[in-house]
């Protein structure tokens, strides 16, 4: 009889005990069935990527998450990596903004850059422009140089032809000296010229052997290396922007 009484308690108790595990799994189903919406407008808006709740990367802007806080790791490229926490309402369309600053890396690499364009790119391109600039004036003043001094051969053979005094006297009182002071001119623009072409040639020999060693910066991203390997390291936020909205869905 003890027997069957003790068999008796032990049933009710296993019973009990059973149907407070089912009761409480059920409540904890219903409540992990919960869900909300998670809309995410980021800048940049095209190529970022996240990491949700340490294990899931995406690049989805619409989530269905379960209600509470999620974390979430987002990385672009040129871009610092951001951490942080949102927590989403069941039944709601919430919406997360974030404007992903400029990473140290690509800020100095933009400094680099621009550094490189003064003292190689726009060196260079002033010393070619001006080797340029002085050769099309020497060329120039060659031409001129060469009209000039035909121009006089050409008077001395009208000269031998002449019969009038009158023109021989223009001939040689105005004319001549004349195209003698065109070939002056441009004899001396020639030799400006040519002086001024040959240095400007020698200098920009000169920078381009001096700068030949200096590459063009280039950017490596190591917030990419960090977001792809699943490394957070802490930085500043200085310069972040972001905000959360929560909106009922009826």
């Amino acid at each position: 009889m003890k027997r069957t009484l003790h068999s008796s308690t032990a049933l009710r108790h296993a019973w009990r005990l059973h149907l407070w595990m089912a009761l409480t799994f059920a409540a904890v189903q219903g409540h992990a069935q919960r869900t909300g919406q998670l809309r995410l407008f980021i800048d940049p808006g095209h190529n970022y990527s996240f990491v949700l709740d340490h294990r899931y990367r995406m690049n989805s802007p619409l989530l269905t998450l379960p209600e509470g806080p999620h974390h979430f790791t987002f990385w672009a490229p040129q871009r610092r990596m951001v951490d942080t926490t949102v927590v989403v309402t069941a039944d709601s369309l919430n919406s997360f903004l974030l404007r992903m600053p400029f990473s140290a890396e690509y800020e100095q690499y933009r400094r680099d850059l621009s550094r490189f364009k003064r003292q190689v790119v726009w060196t260079r391109a002033a010393g070619i422009t001006a080797t340029v600039g002085f050769g099309i004036w020497t060329f120039v003043s060659w031409g001129k140089a060469r009209d000039a001094q035909q121009q006089l051969k050409d008077d001395e053979a009208l000269y031998s032809t002449l019969t009038t005094p009158r023109h021989i006297t223009q001939l040689k009182e105005e004319t001549i000296p004349a195209h003698q002071d065109d070939l002056r001119r441009a004899r001396t623009n020639l030799y400006i010229g040519g002086t001024l072409f040959a240095a400007s040639a020698v200098a920009t020999a000169y920078i381009f052997r001096r700068t030949r060693e200096r590459n063009v910066p280039v950017f490596e991203d190591k917030e990419k290396m960090r977001f792809d390997g699943l490394v957070w390291l802490p930085s500043s936020t200085g310069g972040l922007w972001c905000a959360s909205l929560t909106v009922p869905i009826r």
